[in-house]
This record gives structure tokens, sequence and C-alpha cells, in this order.
């Protein structure tokens, strides 16, 4: 499952929502801190597998092991995954797909990316997990709602992401060329005109924004 796929662990975030003074990534549950879960749960079924955890120097991890690196993030998504990028290119650390993870989703179902690794081998180029909308959505500011937002085929993406290699490192560079920013790594192959396919994900699979995601992520851990 695992052959050609190498992991990215997105953790270089400021936490400016969190409002705290800990960022979350740092936050434990149940003892354990946020990042660990992402990083524990992909060392265990990814063991082959070169992973890449992207931080800043804010956040200490355990012993690497010799296919495990740490890399330091950029001021924006974007730019964190294209030091990434530019890192293993740099190094010739060659691989056929990149899974890509944001460490502020830390209840992760195997599952649901074996689901995204099929998907990857057809003839598309990025595939993310996602669940429909199902609630009303209003476009809100300051507070005032200014109108309704038809949910019709509306999804949320979630991650990880997956990516056949090349064609996220040519979106990446299209993109910051451009002055573009994204919200999400898939957007990076949208607005460079690539296919990409949206695997239903497990409902679970929520992230930690604010503090008080905190309390329901422990019901779920």
């Amino acid at each position: 499952m695992i052959k050609d796929i190498s992991v990215v662990l997105l953790g270089a975030g400021k936490s400016k929502r969190f409002g705290a003074n800990t960022l979350k990534q740092n936050v434990k549950i149940h003892d354990k801190r946020l990042i660990d879960y992402s990083v524990d749960f992909f060392r265990k079924h990814f063991n082959v597998s070169e992973k890449y955890f992207v931080i800043n120097n804010k956040i200490q991890l355990k012993t690497l092991t010799k296919n495990e690196h740490i890399l330091y993030g950029s001021t924006s998504r974007l730019k964190s995954l294209n030091n990434c990028l530019n890192y293993i290119s740099r190094n010739n650390l060659q691989t056929k797909y990149l899974l890509v993870h944001d460490v502020a989703r830390p209840v992760l179902n195997l599952e649901d990316i074996k689901k995204i690794i099929k998907d990857i081998h057809k003839k598309v180029d990025g595939s993310t997990l996602g669940y429909p909308l199902t609630n009303a959505v209003k476009e809100v500011k300051n507070n005032t709602i200014y109108y309704n937002v038809h949910k019709s085929n509306l999804w949320s993406t979630f991650t990880p992401q997956i990516f056949k290699m090349e064609k996220l490192y040519y979106s990446v560079k299209a993109c910051l060329d451009e002055k573009y920013d994204v919200d999400d790594d898939i957007e990076a192959l949208l607005l460079n005109s690539l296919k990409c396919t949206m695997i239903m994900s497990s409902p679970t699979n929520i992230k930690v924004t604010y503090k008080s995601d905190i309390d329901y992520i422990k019901k779920l851990l």
C-alpha cells in the first residue's frame, strides 16, 4: 500500500485562532501532544515511507529514524509545503506520490487513507478526503448575515490529501509565481486545471482550530 508514497506532516502554523499561549500542536490531549497523534500514526502505518515533519522552532519531536526529516515552515501553508518540496528535489529523494496531512487533525482513519491511495492510482493528479455540507450555509461579516449560500454539491475538504509528486511540485511553484494563496493543497492543483477527486471521509476527521474543539476531540481519541 505504501510503496512509492512519502508523507508530509504540516505543523508550522502559529495557532492564531486557537487563543492560547501554547501552540495547539503542543497541547496535550490524554497526556499526549496533538502533533504526536499524527506522528505516531504515520510511524506505525507508513513505517518504510520517507516522512517530512514541517514544523517551527517551538515544536520538539521524538528521536528521528533514518527515513524521517525535520524541516522548518514559512509564513504561509503554501510556502511551508514549497520548502519541503524543494528539500525533496534538492536531495534527490525521489517519490512518486506525496501524502500531505495537517497535524491539527489527530483523528486518523486508515481505511479512509486507503481510499485516496486507491484513487490516485487511477488517472487523477490529486485526491482529497472530505465531507458534504449538511447544514445551511451563510456568508457572515461582523456577525451580520449577508446572504444564503446554496449547499448543493458543496463539500468540506479534509486531510490527508494525496498527489502525484511532479504535479504538486509544478502546481505549488505556479501558485507562488502568480502570488496565489490557497486554503488547502488540492486547491493548488485545481488552480492549474489538473484532475482531482473527492473521497468521503469519516465525519470524525475534524480539525482543532479553537480551544473549544479540544473537549470534543478528547471523546474521539
